[in-house]
């Protein structure tokens, strides 16, 4: 079998940053529930004007939406434990 070599493409860290900031600030104002990754992506594309449905671009994104979803979930333990806290103190 013949193996396809992959082109490993430099990405400015500027523009990685502003890709992770744009799915960011997209995830934030999207409901869990609704949004997926590749729509995150569609929109990031549109506002950036710049075709994140190839790699790297594509594994940036991937990345930034793990990211913010890890972050989300730390962020919704820590309100449990705290009311689990609460509750136990009140009984």
């Amino acid at each position: 079998m013949e193996e396809v070599a992959r082109e490993e493409v430099e990405i400015d860290k500027d523009v990685e940053e502003k890709i992770k900031k744009t799915v960011k600030k997209i995830l934030q104002g999207s409901s869990f529930y609704k949004m997926t990754e590749n729509k995150a992506r569609e929109q990031a594309s549109s506002e950036l004007d710049l075709d994140l449905s190839q790699d790297p671009y594509k594994l940036i994104v991937k990345e930034a939406v793990g990211s913010y979803v890890e972050e989300a979930l730390k962020v919704v333990g820590n309100k449990i434990v705290k009311l689990q806290t609460y509750n136990t103190v009140d009984e």
